[in-house]
């Protein structure tokens, strides 16, 4: 029995991994990171910020209103910066505003007093730690807006979230769910936790298995309509790492987002990552304020996953251990991070794509995201582009595990002279799509994809060109015959630069029985 082909409907095919390729030749792949606006584009400045000694934080969740223009951010003010052995002040969850995406605003909300006041953007009424372990719900890494793919849902539950709730009585690892009406007031699900697990850790994201650039499209998980993904703890080697699992939703629960499959482990750093690592630190040695070679390994922080088209793509925070804290008398690991990009198309087979280089590097040595880059959002689709808002940090993780008051006060007077800077949200721009490229250089190459059963009538390819470059499709039958009209040699060069070419074939923009036959196509490209 012959492979059925793969119905793809009318919705976006990505090619960032070969599940949809037959065979190709004089190909590259090429990937494609984010070009970061040259600054910082939030920076603390608000007094519940802690200006002159705190910093923002994740997690961060971006809206784009496109009938109004309004962008939304959800971030964290952290509040001052502890030093070892001293307690943390308290945290707030916070909302701006923008018109551009760029400058933002504080809206006066009224919802939460603070120092007498309640004209601020804050959230969260209790303020909260920097896990906000047990100090009131906030929206998570991964918030999710069901009010565009989910309308039969309660509207009290329409944004939804989960957290680290703590460690319970049995030092298992807890995770809870929190709802909003309206991304402003949240609550807690009355029957947390939800998810409860010896190995889990303290980082959890989210995502509704939607495409979420076209609500409308089936879901490519068909048996649940969202999952998480929890940090656990695996041994591998001689260590404890940190490594990536996923849940799934049942949805057949009273309340959504409530019911949940037992973790399934998916993402774990192996011996190449170990070997990337070491590469990675000896280049940011420089930096480093903390380093031990015998503690350099590499760990997964977390994914954040989201579905275009019938392709997972997750953002994975890829950690590199510098030095184990307990040398100092502490506890953790100081670190530096960056993002890496992964690809699925069930939730639990992951490839690492890009050769697994950074997605979001890290920035130079005096950027303010020269150490670490995490707790980002989802991609939002502004014109041709995806937006990324990340955390960036000047400072590797849990440095302030080793701070004594001397360095603490020594790393204040280091950012008030503008060689540091604390923690701020910066912005990376891409390509609608354009994580990954397949590019045929001068000499030209093709791609014949795998049989296909489309559910419409014409083609539209994304492709920058370049100047002299080409991209022509054929259309074949499943023996490998050109359609009659549909050749190569009918096709109409696409040239320029376009994130929708419109393909045709002489006068021809395709043809509606298309719909009803099993197709193949051939991808003629030339730089």
């Amino acid at each position: 029995m012959g492979v059925q082909p793969f119905s793809v409907g009318t919705r976006t095919q990505l090619f960032v991994d070969d599940f949809l390729i037959a065979s190709a030749r004089g190909l590259q792949t090429r990937l494609h990171a984010v070009a970061k606006h040259p600054r910082p584009v939030l920076t603390p400045s608000a007094p519940w910020e802690r200006p002159g000694t705190g910093g923002l934080w994740g997690p961060l969740n971006v809206q784009h209103d496109g009938a109004t223009g309004q962008f939304q951010l959800w971030y964290t003010a952290y509040g001052t910066y502890p030093a070892r052995g001293r307690a943390e002040d308290p945290a707030h969850a916070c909302l701006v505003r923008s018109r551009d995406g760029l400058a933002w605003e504080r809206p006066a909300l009224g919802l939460i007093p603070f120092e007498g006041s309640s004209a601020n953007n804050l959230l969260v009424a209790d303020g909260l730690g920097h896990h906000g372990v047990g100090r009131g719900p906030r929206p998570g890494h991964g918030m999710i807006d069901s009010a565009s793919f989910a309308p039969d849902e309660p509207p009290d539950v329409r944004f939804k979230s989960a957290e680290w709730l703590g460690r319970d009585a049995a030092g298992w690892g807890t995770h809870g769910v929190c709802f909003s009406p309206d991304g402003l007031r949240w609550r807690y699900y009355e029957d947390n936790p939800v998810i409860r697990g010896r190995n889990l850790g303290d980082v959890i994201s989210s995502v509704a298995l939607y495409d979420l650039f076209a609500p409308d499209a089936r879901p490519a998980h068909p048996a649940s309509r969202y999952a998480l993904f929890p940090k656990v703890h695996i041994e591998l080697g001689p260590w404890r790492r940190r490594c990536v699992a996923v849940c799934t939703s049942d949805d057949s629960a009273a309340i959504p987002f409530t019911a949940w499959s037992e973790e399934t482990h998916i993402l774990s750093p192996d011996a190449r990552d170990d070997a990337m690592a070491e590469e990675r630190l000896a280049r940011a040695r420089p930096i480093l304020q903390w380093d031990h070679p015998d503690d350099h390994r590499c760990e997964f922080y977390g994914v954040q996953v989201f579905r275009c088209g019938d392709v997972f793509l997750g953002l994975l925070w890829v950690f590199d251990a510098a030095m184990e804290f307990s040398r100092v008398g502490s506890n953790n690991q100081y670190a530096i991070v960056e993002v890496q990009l992964v690809t699925s198309r069930d939730l639990i087979h992951w490839e690492r794509a890009g050769d697994r280089q950074p997605v979001i590097p890290r920035g130079p040595a005096d950027a303010f995201d020269s150490h670490m880059i995490f707790y980002h959002s989802l991609p939002l689709p502004i014109g041709d582009e995806w937006w990324i808002y990340y955390m960036g940090f000047n400072e590797g993780h849990a440095a302030r595990m080793g701070y004594t008051e001397e360095l603490r006060a020594r790393y204040w007077a280091e950012v008030r002279a503008g060689r540091r800077h604390f923690p701020s949200v910066g912005l990376g721009r891409v390509r609608q799509e354009g994580f990954i490229s397949r590019r045929g250089g001068l000499a030209g190459g093709t791609m014949l994809t795998r049989s296909l059963q489309p559910g419409g009538g014409r083609l539209e390819v994304n492709a920058d060109c370049g100047r002299g470059g080409e991209v022509r499709v054929e259309v074949q039958d499943l023996a490998g015959r050109p359609l009659v009209g549909f050749a190569t040699s009918d096709c109409q060069p696409l040239a320029g630069d376009n994130v929708r070419h419109a393909v045709r074939w002489g006068e021809r923009a395709g043809d509606a029985s298309w719909a009803s036959q099993p197709l193949r196509l051939k991808f003629t490209i030339r730089d």
